[in-house]
């Protein structure tokens, strides 16, 4: 299953990480992981070509299965654009969970 875990601090969201594994089915035909793949990796383009944003990115290259996205020492993380975006990816990522809850789950941490 992958979990996908967003950071909201004073309102905005400033990080999410996605940890495992969707198994919708085999290797290279998984759509549901590649439908959180194209959703994470547009997210990230869409920071830094719309709102000229670079996101601190971790991603486990070998094993797969972790990509950590962070604004939360930037300046623009409070941008209107950059929230939008955000706002957006969890609404995709919460979407996705909706539709497929036995390979993805989303949570909201507020502090």
């Amino acid at each position: 299953m992958i979990q996908a875990t967003f950071i909201r601090h004073k309102g905005n969201l400033e990080s999410v990480e996605l940890t495992g594994h969707a198994g919708s089915g085999e290797y290279g035909f998984d759509i549901v992981c590649a439908a959180v793949s194209t959703l994470s990796i547009n997210f990230v383009n869409s920071l830094e070509v719309l709102a000229e944003c670079n996101a601190d990115l971790a991603v486990n290259e070998i094993d797969g299965g972790y990509m950590k996205i962070d604004i939360s020492h930037m300046t623009k993380k409070t941008d209107e654009k950059v929230q939008l975006l955000f706002e957006s990816f969890l609404l995709g990522m919460t979407n996705l969970a909706e539709n497929s809850k036995e390979f993805v789950s989303v949570k909201v941490i507020a502090n």
